[in-house]
């Protein structure tokens, strides 16, 4: 069994697959972690590899909490890739992307798609039907364009997209807080829709792909047809695990 860890900003999450198929996903707090690990290996003794995606440089002390029959991968620049990358400089994608596109090679095989991933940023990647992928973007995320709005004025307010997650129909905010959080999303919304526009006018047949934690969110308001995926980094965490064994 295999297991893949995903270290974030504010959240670690685990999954365990048999094979490809995925038995298990858990979220934890930092402070949490070690011992929600623990229980991981508890249910599921068998694990015997492991691969590890941070946004941190230092993967030491999570290693050291890890059972010692387990070998242990690290998704870093050293880790060969199941694409090619048309990027200058692979070594500087950041380890999420990695994950996405990988889980697009082995998901969508011989098809040209666009994965967007909508986290504290949204990510954009292009990956053709041969497996190149072409690069992308990346912006704020929605709690960010918030945030951003409060840090840089004087007297707009903290908000927070949770404070927001209702079915937005007008436009037009009649309060600060409205105007602040309808901007912030249709705007996000807007622009999400017309990046898949761009890249459909040089790919007709493109398959869209939207996963993050704001994906469900944004999903039912796009133009266009999209697939929403909620595990889809962890699923490409697998894949590259599986494609180094």
């Amino acid at each position: 069994m295999n297991l893949t860890i995903d270290i974030g900003n504010t959240r670690f999450k685990t999954a365990v697959f048999d094979g490809k198929n995925l038995t298990e996903v858990k979220a934890f707090d930092k402070s949490a972690f070690e011992e929600g690990l623990r229980g991981v290996f508890i249910r599921h003794p068998n694990i015997q590899k492991a691969i590890i995606s941070s946004v941190a440089e230092s993967f030491t002390d999570l290693v050291g909490i890890l059972p010692q029959n387990v070998q242990v991968f690290h998704l870093d620049a050293n880790l060969p890739l199941n694409f090619r990358s048309r990027y200058d400089d692979l070594s500087k994608l950041g380890a999420d992307r990695k994950a996405l596109i990988a889980a697009a090679v082995v998901n969508y095989p011989s098809q040209n798609v666009l994965v967007i991933d909508l986290g504290s940023c949204v990510t954009y990647d292009l990956l053709d039907r041969s497996g190149t992928h072409h690069g992308g973007g990346i912006s704020p995320g929605w709690q960010m364009r918030l945030n951003a709005m409060h840090t840089f004025t004087g007297r707009l307010p903290k908000l927070s997209t949770l404070e927001n997650l209702v079915e937005k129909e007008e436009i037009t905010g009649t309060s600060t807080h409205e105007a602040m959080s309808n901007s912030t999303f249709f705007g996000l919304l807007a622009e999400i829709d017309h990046r898949i526009e761009y890249y459909k006018s040089e790919f007709p047949d493109l398959t869209v792909i939207l996963t993050g934690g704001d994906a469900p969110v944004f999903s039912v308001r796009l133009k266009n047809r999209i697939f929403a995926h909620s595990n889809f980094l962890l699923e490409g965490l697998n894949a590259l695990l599986e494609h180094n064994l």
